[in-house]
């Protein structure tokens, strides 16, 4: 019983020190019309650098469009440290991929970021390509 005691006790003591890494501020910019969301969305210290995952899913199997994800982290002041890009994984969103909070996303921040820093992530969709007319009477193909 001393055992538990004292170990229950050096934990508690123990927490205010793990809790007190700050961690980044994360912003989710969003477009009004768009039907996908971020979710499950922190960051984690590793030796490399800043790990930033997540999830991303819609309300409909068919939100997802093709595209990439931008990540950027800013400092207190406003001014822009490292900025990257990632792709998610699967490409297209499953069934099972939704039940589980959606497809995956993941990148490694390598710069150090100073406290109270921000970290903006934003979804950009591939536009879909239009089929134009020529403008000329005769082409190649005729």
């Amino acid at each position: 019983m001393k055992l538990f005691i004292s170990i229950y006790l050096a934990a508690f003591v123990m927490l205010p020190v793990w809790g007190s890494e700050t961690k980044p501020t994360i912003e989710i910019v969003k477009h009004s019309s768009s039907a996908w969301r971020f979710r499950r969305v922190n960051t984690y210290t590793r030796d490399e650098g800043i790990l930033v995952k997540g999830r991303m899913t819609a309300s409909h199997r068919y939100g997802l469009r093709r595209g990439h994800i931008d990540i950027a982290a800013y400092a207190p002041g406003g001014e822009l440290i490292t900025e990257t890009t990632t792709t998610y994984t699967p490409r297209f969103l499953t069934y099972r991929a939704k039940r589980k909070g959606g497809v995956r996303f993941s990148t490694t921040l390598s710069k150090e970021l100073p406290p109270n820093s921000t970290i903006k992530i934003a979804f950009h969709s591939k536009k879909p390509y239009s089929k134009q007319n020529p403008t000329h009477d005769k082409t190649i193909a005729y």
